[in-house]
């Protein structure tokens, strides 16, 4: 066992290029191979259990090894594995669309593999769109300082992340930076609240002096992931919606990370009470089970592309695009929702998690929040985030830090008896770590 341990770290040092990596890092100590994985754990090939915290990059909603979805993918598979969409159609793509239609309030899906994929289509569309209108002066978009939405040139243009942008400045197209919404601290809802309304009103500065030049404003509702976890105030969205409107600016949400109840809502944009004009879906889309993205548009936009003439017509493809595997596992990822009342026993089971790891705080921690199934604080700087990571694999827990930012993302489906390993985990790390207990 510990033999083809060792051989798989060895050879997947030598074959495979891993991502969001610094190479040069990677060890046979801190690289781990998985064998296999059982609801919230994943199984390493030692046989040692880790709890799954951040869901696999925040992919996985009901647990590893679901027979749920499994039976449904196996179902699809012993029928057709994939055929092309174009001229063509199939029953997996055509339901999972109708389901999205209702859930979203939307009208027709774009499919494609990926986040940033679904992110680059919502791209095209909107500036399509406003070609297609003789708009062509439209060609930027806007968003938020620390937005987080992909990899690929046209969601990096979007994204001000310096560590994932800054190498490529010269491939990327310029764009609208609004203030960020969301405040690093913040004493009550109050406070975040008048930080929302005072950022708004800057963004609204700059978008109504450029809204002729802006083709669409691409946000994070609610939570900016991959900055840190930081939240801003449902209100900031719903004004943004009737300013765009006014503007007549796309608003574009993107909830690749915040969908599928992560924030105790079924959709982020739910908070404000809010339908963007265009919509992007990922990771817990097919429950993090098969590679698989849609973009959801409103019946305005897509009616714009039914003109006869070529050069009016969105010719975007993708070889898997509607992959029927993938959207079984969507399909049974949707039906597991409605089956198991998932999000009518979401509040409960949130509060009663965050009951356990708010305890926490009795340590030197900073800026403990909690939104729906994500949990974040930050490691004083003094500390290295990096050591609180290998800590924490030592004691089971599998995580991912950002920066000095620690949070948690857990499957939808994880017990309370997991939180309580959790917790007292992160206690053991603390204490190993020489983070001192305030309280």
């Amino acid at each position: 066992m510990k033999k083809k341990f060792s051989m798989i770290v060895k050879e997947s040092l030598e074959h495979v290029w891993h991502p969001c990596s610094r190479m040069a890092d990677y060890s046979e100590l801190n690289l781990l191979p998985i064998k296999s994985g059982d609801k919230s754990w994943l199984i390493a090939e030692d046989g040692k259990k880790y709890f799954d915290s951040i869901s696999s990059w925040w992919v996985n909603l009901f647990g590893h090894n679901n027979p749920f979805i499994k039976k449904r993918i196996i179902a699809q598979l012993n029928k057709i594995e994939h055929v092309m969409l174009s001229g063509m159609t199939h029953e997996p793509v055509v339901d999972l669309s109708r389901k999205l239609k209702i859930l979203t309030n939307l009208d027709h899906c774009f499919y494609s593999s990926d986040g940033s994929s679904a992110v680059e289509i919502a791209l095209k569309i909107s500036f399509h769109y406003w070609k297609n209108k003789g708009f062509n002066k439209k060609t930027k978009f806007a968003m938020l300082s620390d937005s987080y939405h992909g990899e690929t040139i046209g969601a990096l243009s979007v994204t001000d992340v310096d560590i994932f942008s800054n190498n490529y400045k010269g491939l990327l197209l310029k764009n609208f930076l609004l203030p960020n919404p969301s405040p690093k601290e913040y004493s009550n809802e109050k406070a975040l609240k008048a930080y929302a309304l005072e950022s708004f009103e800057k963004a609204r500065a700059i978008l109504e002096k450029n809204h002729n030049s802006i083709a669409g404003l691409i946000i994070e509702p609610i939570v900016q992931c991959a900055s840190g976890m930081n939240c801003y105030h449902p209100v900031y969205l719903k004004k943004m919606r009737q300013l765009c409107k006014k503007l007549n600016i796309h608003l574009i949400a993107d909830e690749i990370a915040v969908g599928f109840g992560r924030t105790g809502k079924m959709f982020a944009c739910e908070h404000a009470s809010i339908n963007p004009d265009i919509l992007c879906l990922s990771k817990g889309l097919s429950g993090g089970y098969l590679p698989l993205a849609a973009t959801l548009v409103c019946k305005k936009i897509y009616n714009e592309f039914l003109d006869a003439k070529i050069d009016k017509t969105f010719l975007h493809s993708h070889s898997f695009t509607g992959n029927p595997l993938a959207c079984s596992a969507a399909l049974a990822t949707l039906d597991f929702f409605e089956d198991k009342q998932v999000m009518e026993a979401l509040d409960k089971k949130i509060t009663k998690f965050d009951s356990f790891i708010s305890k926490l705080n009795e340590f030197e921690i900073n800026n403990y929040k909690n939104i729906g199934m994500i949990w974040r604080f930050d490691l004083p700087e003094r500390f290295s985030a990096k050591q609180f990571e290998q800590f924490s694999r030592d004691e089971k827990i599998l995580l991912r830090p950002i920066g000095q930012t620690i949070y948690f993302m857990p499957p939808l489906s994880t017990t309370i008896k997991d939180i309580k390993f959790l917790v007292k985990a992160i206690r053991k790390v603390f204490i190993k770590l020489g983070v001192e207990c305030v309280k």
